[in-house]
């Protein structure tokens, strides 16, 4: 591969983080950091996904939907994309219902292609 050509797809890499990584305010990014910890520690010490979810110090709204999304695209992500993991293994053992985990697989697939579309029509205006 050119030089060029790792320079275009890096571009693109680039341009798919930048497009599918929302801004938050400084102190949103410490509540969903604070929240993602938080949730992996609860399921790691065996807690089920309605108990780990309690414990956010978030209130209800479209921001602790959307950590609440997050984390769980990153826990597919570990354990069912890397880690070959069944989803109704996952929801069995995060006791999450199963039709949550497949929403949220779909829409992390939807993410990706909207960014990779979006991506390549950001490189072939310039």
């Amino acid at each position: 591969m050119s030089n060029e050509q790792d320079s275009e797809q890096s571009d693109d890499y680039h341009l798919r983080f930048q497009i599918a990584t929302p801004e938050f305010s400084a102190e949103q990014d410490r509540q969903h950091a604070e929240a993602m910890e938080s949730l992996r520690a609860a399921l790691d010490a065996g807690r089920k996904w309605d108990g780990a979810i309690r414990a956010v110090k978030i209130p209800a709204g479209p921001f602790r939907e959307l950590v609440l999304a997050d984390f769980l695209k990153v826990l597919l992500a570990e354990r069912h994309f890397q880690g070959g993991g069944r989803l109704k293994e996952i929801a069995r053992e995060i006791g999450a219902p199963m039709e949550l985990l497949v929403a949220m697989k779909e829409e992390m697939l939807r993410e990706v292609s909207d960014s990779a579309q979006e991506a390549y029509r950001m490189t072939r205006q310039s």
